[in-house]
């Protein structure tokens, strides 16, 4: 803020002080002080005066969170060179120093956290702060019976050694996520063997799996060792597969660094890899022994991927909680910006949400049947495009679709059918073909939740309200995705 004061006077503040006077200074300080507190997403730091107006702690408080960085004088005088000092002219006497600090104590500690600024370093105050801001949430999952707790939190890497015990860990992860994150992992395991793979859907394969297989054979990875897959929805899906195949199965951990993989991947027991072009063919229910959702990664996603999980947090608000739909489609400018409390918000509550449903339909016998919600047709797009067009962006055109279909059985009035398009259109990055009736159809038939032969479309009464329906005929369809053609041509 004192950068701000500079810019604004034109002059250094021991200028201001001597030529304008306190009283102009402290006006101006407060009238930034307003000015910054209408704007989001930004860390501010203030001078040291200003907290002593109650008003403008009211201010602060109002607007965020208020953080003090607290150092006894005495020892902050210790780290001032020579110079610094020279150029604090009010630090040159320690005891005037120590008598403005009581006068001003009660102040400062009229806040929301405290930090050690002297005895801490660097990370671990952003650490103290983060954890504060974005405190851990835990998700109770149960899946066919068994526990699987969801962690959602900023301190990912500590809790992991608890649950290796004196396990050796394999830490898979793909090439991308190893760059950011690997590093944070590996440092808290005594006896790590990472394992990379390629970045994206293609490793999601059998030969893939087989190489990883070798490679754990080779280093004499027994069964009760433990796997940790730590990526998005590709590594968590491939990882969980890895670790429940091998030896018959050994216990693994889930580490969702994508918002994608926190809102569903990562969520639910599912793993698979993919047969030629049809994905998630062969594949098993599992249970892994934790889900951390690691909230500190989603600052470092590239917007491309907040959009892929923000298309399936939104169809779980659609499907299962209003609540989170309305969330979504009202912040939806903030999250595609990046906002890590919001996104974090969004991430816990489809966590939440899909933990209520896999919890009572774990695999998929009716229930949970409602998560494919524009699914159907979504993956048909991501097939048909041979996995070029992503499939968060397949299951937008999939939830437009679906729109439509259920705008022409009148389930959804015209109001929410055109603002549920509109919030999706928001969420595309780019126009991609969508195929035609004919051509999706054959691979619709071959969606793992058909049944005797009929496609079971999921279908909205409303936001959060969902029903299933195997009696659309291609005729139908066609019609519903004609209409989702002319808004889908809208982001020419």
């Amino acid at each position: 803020l004192d950068q701000e004061l500079v810019r604004h006077f034109g002059m250094p503040i021991t200028e201001v002080f001597e030529t304008l006077g306190e009283a102009e200074f402290r006006q101006a300080e407060t009238a930034q002080l307003e000015r910054v507190a209408r704007l989001s997403g930004v860390v501010v730091a203030t001078g040291g005066g200003l907290p002593v107006n109650p008003g403008n702690r009211q201010r602060m408080r109002d607007s965020g969170t208020i953080v003090l960085l607290y150092g006894e004088p005495a020892r902050l005088r210790e780290r001032l060179s020579p110079r610094a000092v020279a150029a604090r002219p009010l630090w040159r006497d320690l005891a005037t120093v120590e008598a403005l600090f009581e006068s001003r104590r009660q102040a400062y500690e009229d806040c929301d956290l405290t930090v050690d600024a002297v005895g801490l370093e660097i990370p671990a105050k952003i650490e103290r702060i983060l954890q504060h801001v974005l405190p851990d949430r835990q998700v109770e999952v149960h899946l066919d019976g068994a526990s699987c707790p969801v962690l959602a939190t900023v301190a990912g890497p500590a809790a992991l050694p608890s649950l290796a015990a004196d396990r050796r860990v394999i830490l898979l992860t793909d090439e991308h996520v190893a760059e950011h994150h690997l590093e944070r992992y590996r440092s808290v395991l005594p006896d790590v063997l990472p394992i990379l793979i390629p970045p994206g859907e293609g490793s999601k394969s059998l030969p893939q799996a087989e190489s990883v297989y070798r490679r754990m054979l080779d280093a004499r990875i027994e069964r009760r060792d433990m796997l940790v897959a730590l990526g998005g929805g590709v590594v968590t899906d491939f990882g969980a597969f890895v670790a429940s195949t091998y030896k018959r199965g050994m216990d693994f951990v889930l580490v969702s660094t994508s918002l994608l993989g926190c809102v569903d991947a990562a969520v639910g027991g599912k793993s698979a890899v993919n047969v030629g072009d049809f994905k998630n063919q062969v594949g098993l229910f599992t249970v892994p022994k934790q889900v951390i959702l690691d909230l500190r990664a989603l600052r470092t996603l590239p917007p491309a991927q907040v959009r892929e999980g923000l298309v399936e947090a939104y169809k779980t608000g659609l499907a299962l909680d209003p609540e989170l739909g309305r969330f979504v489609e009202e912040r939806s400018a903030d999250l595609l910006q990046g906002d890590v409390p919001a996104l974090a918000h969004v991430a816990v509550a489809s966590a939440e949400a899909k933990g209520r449903v896999v919890t009572l339909d774990f695999r998929e016998r009716g229930l949970r049947r409602v998560l494919n919600l524009g699914h159907t047709y979504g993956h048909a797009v991501e097939t048909w495009h041979r996995c070029r067009v992503s499939h968060g962006q397949s299951v937008a055109a999939g939830l437009v679709v679906m729109a439509e279909l259920s705008r022409g059985r009148k389930l959804l009035c015209d109001t929410d059918a055109d603002r549920i398009i509109r919030t999706l259109l928001t969420m595309v990055d780019e126009r991609f073909a969508l195929p035609t009736t004919e051509a999706a159809w054959p691979i619709m038939l071959t969606d793992k939740k058909n049944a005797g032969g009929r496609i079971t479309f999921v279908l909205l009464r409303g936001i959060g309200d969902h029903m299933c329906t195997d009696d659309v005929e291609p005729e139908e369809f066609d019609q519903a995705r004609e209409r989702a053609l002319q808004a889908w041509h809208a982001l020419d």
